[in-house]
């Protein structure tokens, strides 16, 4: 058995599809083929597959053998299969699990990197190379790393919308103006402002960068009288910590087998790869639907949607199923539900924050 080593099978059930990932019981390995034998008997063998469930109208099995460090996904599961996969699918786990903290916000700026025009990359290369860097990446988590240097800034990561209610209302949600939704539009101007100096528009550039990651988290919308889900305590794969937390980071890097280092380091190739991974999982017509197309005028508009978004997110999926927050089985059951949720709202995040910086910066 070589750990580490995963399949990935793509599931065509009449117009819809999706992907799981299975974890291997046994390789078998000759001629330059691989034959996998999967947990419960199905066996994949290139591109044929010899057994699956008599409810999938038709089945194709994808065999990708990628190094245990590299395990990544292309496509993600279908929201609409979902329910069926889970009865099925098991559980991709990997060694260690911790973080939407640096490497998620990384992933995002990664994708936006890839999709931004000729002019809009010139423009944030020559912003970037003030400070001697040359990638996105390496400020998608300023705004984390100096908020204690920033101590007024707490509240612009987050919209505090309660969770009973069905969407945002700015009176009752940001009356002082000081949340994620009007900062991301207030900085994208003064991003777009050719006459603020270059510093003011590097700075305006982290901050765009990192609250359009932050307003697609589903934690970072929502209020239920718990500080964003800090104070409710769950036991994750047998460790402590609370909601928020997990949706901040520790489900990624469940998923992905993600470290992190010392004050907000990570290895960026390694993210990177896995922020390509994601960026060719994302169809065309995900990909149109996600990108906004109005003036910069109307970005406030936009960031509102993108916080309703998060806040029906927080209502449907993060807070269900806390009843009994703890064990293992309530672990792989969360987590189940969560990634494939974490992951489109990275891949969104990457979409359109591409496309604001394509809007504010490119030709």
């Amino acid at each position: 058995m070589q750990w580490g080593w995963w399949i990935r099978l793509k599931i065509l059930a009449g117009e819809s599809h999706g992907w799981i990932e299975l974890t291997p019981t046994r390789f078998a390995l000759g001629n330059g083929r691989a034959l996998v034998i999967l947990a419960g008997g199905t066996a994949v063998d290139g591109m044929s597959v010899t057994r699956l469930p008599s409810n999938w109208r038709r089945t194709v099995a994808v065999l990708q053998t990628v190094s245990p460090r590299f395990r990544v996904i292309m496509n993600r599961p279908s929201r609409r299969l979902l329910p069926a996969l889970c009865a099925t699918a098991l559980l991709v786990t990997s060694f260690a699990s911790q973080a939407w903290g640096p490497e998620g916000h990384a992933i995002v700026a990664d994708i936006a990197q890839q999709h931004l025009d000729p002019v809009a990359s010139a423009e944030v290369a020559a912003l970037l190379k003030q400070e001697g860097l040359s990638r996105l990446d390496e400020i998608s988590s300023w705004a984390d790393a100096n908020r204690k240097a920033m101590p007024n800034t707490g509240g612009w990561h987050y919209v505090d919308i309660p969770l009973h209610v069905d969407d945002y209302v700015a009176a009752r949600d940001c009356p002082q103006g000081d949340c994620v939704v009007v900062k991301i539009d207030q900085y994208a101007h003064v991003l777009a402002d050719k006459s603020a100096t270059p510093q003011a528009r590097l700075d305006a550039l982290k901050w765009v960068v990192h609250l359009i990651g932050d307003v697609h988290q589903p934690l970072h919308a929502e209020d239920n009288n718990d500080k964003g889900g800090n104070t409710v305590q769950v036991q994750f794969f047998g460790r402590g910590t609370n909601l928020h937390s997990l949706w901040d980071g520790q489900i990624i890097r469940k998923a992905m087998d993600l470290t992190p280092g010392p004050n907000y380091t990570f290895d960026h190739a390694i993210v990177q790869s896995d922020a390509m991974m994601l960026d060719a999982g994302i169809t065309p017509a995900e990909r149109e639907a996600w990108t906004p197309t109005g003036p910069l005028s109307g970005l406030g508009s936009e960031a509102i949607g993108w916080a309703d978004e998060s806040h029906r997110l927080a209502q449907q999926v993060a807070y269900t199923d806390l009843a009994k927050p703890s064990g293992e089985a309530w672990s792989q059951r969360y987590q189940l539900k969560a990634w494939p949720v974490v992951e489109t709202r990275l891949e969104q995040a990457g979409v359109r924050l591409a496309a604001v910086l394509n809007q504010v910066l490119g030709g």
